[in-house]
């Protein structure tokens, strides 16, 4: 009875101590077996399909490489292209900024050349009035023709328009109502110009300086007319 215990218990421990198997070991195990039962034609057919099945592998790796090379050469002309789209995005834009910087810079370059041809004629105006020989008539026709070439510069070519006349309707975006005066008007109109205003095209340079007449609300209206009633009465 004893010996039957050691026994069991040597079978316990020797289960125990034995090293588990690797799941590739067995697979190796269960393939070594099987070609140990094969024949030597079984073996001979066997071997031949693995060459085809290395054959079929070496030709698709072979595949797989010509195309993964194709693949990288590809990535790289992208990725080249890619930095020559950034580099020429960035020189446009620098070039941009180089334009908006000159223009700001020059934008009034024309203006300038055509008033310091104005500024030419005034000064030989001056120049000519300093010699003390001169015709006043003459000489007040000379400047109205400067002024003229002045006009015509920044009317007809520049786009300038002048406003603000008398018996013109009130426009707080471009009038600058100096005084108020009320009195019998339809509406709020100018009654009296103190400085003219200029525009370009549809912007304001300068607001008109002018004397607004309104009209008279409601209560002056009902006692200026009780007034002239009773006068009438009377």
């Amino acid at each position: 009875m004893k010996e039957e215990v050691m026994e069991k218990e040597q079978e316990k421990n020797t289960a125990t101590e034995t090293p588990e198997t690797h799941p590739d070991q067995e697979e190796g195990q269960v393939v070594e077996h099987k070609i140990s039962k094969l024949s030597p034609d079984e073996l001979k057919k066997e071997y031949k399909k693995l060459l085809k099945i290395h054959d079929k592998m070496e030709k698709q790796l072979h595949k797989t490489e010509k195309q993964l090379e194709e693949k990288t050469r590809e990535v790289a002309d992208n990725f080249d292209k890619y930095r020559r789209s950034l580099a020429e995005a960035e020189n446009i834009r620098k070039r941009s900024q180089q334009e908006r910087q000159d223009f700001a810079k020059y934008a009034n370059f024309k203006i300038i050349e055509d008033l310091l041809t104005i500024l030419d004629d005034f000064q030989r105006a001056i120049d000519h009035a300093k010699t003390g020989n001169i015709d006043f008539a003459s000489y007040q026709e000379g400047i109205e023709i400067i002024e003229k070439q002045f006009l015509d510069l920044l009317f007809k070519k520049y786009g300038v328009t002048k406003y603000g006349d008398q018996g013109e309707d009130f426009d707080p975006n471009i009038h600058q109502a100096m005084m108020m005066e009320e009195g019998k008007f339809a509406t709020e109109m100018i009654t009296e110009i103190f400085r003219k205003g200029y525009m370009l095209h549809d912007r304001v340079i300068r607001p008109a300086q002018v004397k607004v007449g309104k009209p008279l609300d409601d209560d002056s209206t009902t006692e200026e007319n009780s007034e002239e009633k009773n006068n009438h009465n009377n």
